[in-house]
């Protein structure tokens, strides 16, 4: 019963996906009992910590219902495409803390086409973008999202050169709030300087 559950003590919550885990039914008809949920993570094949491979999530995210609750959001898995990323986003209008590392599973080109034009909310606070995250999709669904950027902090790890120019598109997006901006590049990789 959800008035027994102990679901609203949680604060913290992390999901390995990919490589036949599905999530059960019966979980994600419980989510939203969490209702004080501040941290929310996926990790899974593909992640810095678990190695690479893996297969998409069996079932979309957009069926979900997440805590609105959610503040922080990190994603680092394989397990899901770009447009699995943003139907989570859009459930979480009030993230202050966003990492996103990669690569996503492969997804045809055409369905990326203005896929950040239907993201609301007030994405403020911090940005991390890693790996291949730092990529054109990503930048570009963050800079069509109509309701504004206002990080305050953006991160930027790159691990493949060259930096993309949209990553400069989405520092200046965020002009009037950016107080601190980071800019590492992996081992191999040659610097860029921001022009």
């Amino acid at each position: 019963m959800r008035e027994e559950s102990p679901a609203h003590h949680v604060r913290d919550l992390r999901f390995k996906v990919g490589q036949n885990t599905a999530f059960p039914d019966k979980f994600l008809g419980r989510m939203p009992w969490f209702t004080d949920v501040d941290r929310m993570s996926f990790f899974g094949p593909g992640s810095i910590w678990l190695g690479n491979g893996g297969s998409p999530l069996s079932r979309e995210p957009s069926l979900w219902k997440l805590p609105g609750s959610v503040t922080s959001l990190n994603i680092d898995t394989s397990a899901v495409t770009l447009v699995q990323v943003r139907d989570i986003m859009g459930q979480l209008p009030n993230l202050d803390d966003l990492a996103l590392s990669g690569p996503f599973a492969a997804v045809d080109k055409r369905k990326l086409m203005g896929i950040g034009t239907v993201l609301k909310g007030r994405f403020g606070g911090r940005l991390a973008l890693r790996g291949a995250c730092v990529g054109e999709d990503v930048i570009n669904m963050l800079l069509e999202i109509q309701s504004g950027l206002r990080f305050t902090e953006l991160e930027i790890y790159c691990t493949s050169d060259p930096l993309p120019s949209s990553a400069v598109s989405l520092a200046e997006a965020c002009r009037k709030t950016l107080v601190k901006l980071s800019h590492t590049v992996g081992y191999y990789c040659e610097s860029y300087f921001f022009r």
